[in-house]
């Protein structure tokens, strides 16, 4: 029985940091997810592929994800079969992330929903379209789940 350890990366990283888990992910194949972090929308479908292949060649498949990959593991494989998430300071809850951000930069929905997007001092772009998504795509997550840091 072949197993693999999907790694979904968080932002600023590389499907390439999954060499860095191998050693210690016995018996495992532990491949590296690279997406788009920009848009769920678009990474979602790359998701779907990845894991139909996965699933040719393994019969069972765990995830590995950092921070936002989290969020994109959970938002695209809620509803497959997953044997066992492993998640590093993950992102469970976009929407209030969302709205915290547009709080830490003084912005309402509604002047975001006018302007559309908004570049804020610390580096982030907030995005009506992004927000709208997060609303209309929550999560139900039923996979056995372990957090190996938070905060």
């Amino acid at each position: 029985m072949k197993k693999a350890m999907l790694y979904f990366h968080g932002k600023g990283g590389t499907h390439l940091e999954a060499k860095q888990y191998q050693p210690v992910c016995k018996g495992f194949d532990v491949i590296g997810i690279q997406y788009n972090i920009q848009y769920p929308w678009k990474t979602m479908q790359k998701i779907y592929d990845i894991h139909t292949e996965i699933y040719k060649e393994y019969s069972e498949v765990w995830i590995l994800a950092n921070s936002i990959g989290a969020y994109f593991a959970m938002l695209a494989l809620q509803t497959y079969e997953i044997k066992k998430a492993l998640f590093i300071s993950p992102v469970v809850n976009m929407e209030q992330l969302i709205l915290d951000m547009m709080k830490w930069a003084n912005v309402s929905e509604k002047e975001l929903e006018k302007q559309g997007e908004i570049a804020t001092v610390f580096g982030e772009t907030l995005s009506w379209e992004y927000l709208c998504f997060v609303r209309s795509h929550p999560i139900a997550w039923n996979i056995p789940t372990a957090i190996l840091c938070a905060e």
